[in-house]
């Protein structure tokens, strides 16, 4: 099988490759993507996930579910998004952003919620 009997790889191929080529451009060099992580969160002001950091769930934590523009938050943070408050809130200035908090509609089935005066809720199955 020849490849020049076959006109339609003539097409397909270099359209894979210009696909592929964009892809890598669009997410590994310009950074064009939509980043969703933990963000902090005050159980005595708002409505919070509850996490564990051990299996018997002694130790927990809070966190809301943050949605960014991952260059948004490269600019405000810098290389280390870790420890950066500008993170976990939405400023004026990002293209695309929400935070998520915990709700009965908006928890997985795996997850609960901390209400504001201090009461964890499971979330139903």
């Amino acid at each position: 099988m020849k490849f020049r009997q076959h006109p339609v790889l003539w097409i397909l191929v270099p359209l894979c490759l210009l696909a592929l080529g964009l892809s890598f451009y669009r997410f590994m060099v310009v950074g064009s993507y939509v980043v969703e992580y933990q963000g902090a969160c005050d159980p005595e002001t708002e409505h919070c996930f509850v996490g564990c950091n051990d299996d018997a769930c002694q130790d927990t934590y809070y966190y809301t579910k943050v949605k960014k523009y991952a260059p948004d938050v490269y600019a405000e943070c810098g290389p280390d998004v870790t420890d950066c408050a500008q993170a976990s809130v939405c400023l004026p200035t990002d293209a695309s952003c929400s935070i998520t908090y915990c709700s009965p509609e908006t928890a997985l089935d795996d997850e609960s919620c901390e209400d504001i005066d201090g009461t964890a809720d499971e979330t139903p199955s």
